[in-house]
């Protein structure tokens, strides 16, 4: 199946991804540097702030967050934010982050009244897929992610960190303020 609404997503993801590559270039960050900080391959860094290939959504997550970002997902008419998600027990951060994001977009496609199968259509993606995505069994691509948000009204946008809480970490092994 093609993605549909792929284009436009393609496009804000390339956003996305120069927005973090010039971050990287403000705060004096070597590639190399943030490469290992991330665990792959400078190449591989550089093929995604060059446009040329796209991380998977883990690895967008955390190359946000290791400059102090975070994926969100935003209604472009209220600028109120979404309840938080509690991290569960022995619960990675990247998934975590996964169901921060999720959460919005399964509501939404309930009050809309769609069914899983009514969205999947939309998408141009299988059913189970989007069972898998809202239940957070499985990592949509970010292209799939921000594709699922506009369809539903929403928009996927970088957010500084704002608190303590959710000020990340610039190195893994740097102590949280």
């Amino acid at each position: 199946m093609e993605l549909r609404g792929g284009s436009g997503a393609r496009k804000r993801l390339t956003e996305i991804q120069s927005q973090l590559l010039t971050t990287r270039h403000t705060a004096g960050l070597a590639q190399q540097t943030l490469s290992e900080w991330l665990g792959v391959a400078s190449r591989t860094l550089r093929d995604w702030e060059k446009g040329y290939d796209s991380p998977s959504l883990k690895h967008l997550i955390s190359w946000a967050y290791a400059l102090s970002f975070r994926l969100a997902i935003v209604d472009p008419l209220i600028s109120s934010e979404f309840s938080p998600v509690i991290l569960e027990n022995g619960e990675s951060f990247e998934l975590h982050e996964m169901r921060r994001l999720t959460r919005p977009l399964c509501f939404r496609r309930k009050e809309r009244r769609l069914s899983q199968g009514d969205l999947a259509l939309l998408l141009g993606v299988s059913r189970s897929s989007i069972q898998r995505w809202e239940d957070s069994e499985k990592f949509p691509q970010p292209v799939a992610l921000i594709a699922w948000a506009g369809r539903l009204e929403y928009s996927v946008e970088l957010n500084q960190a704002t608190n303590v809480v959710d000020a990340p970490r610039l190195r893994p092994d740097e102590e949280a303020p």
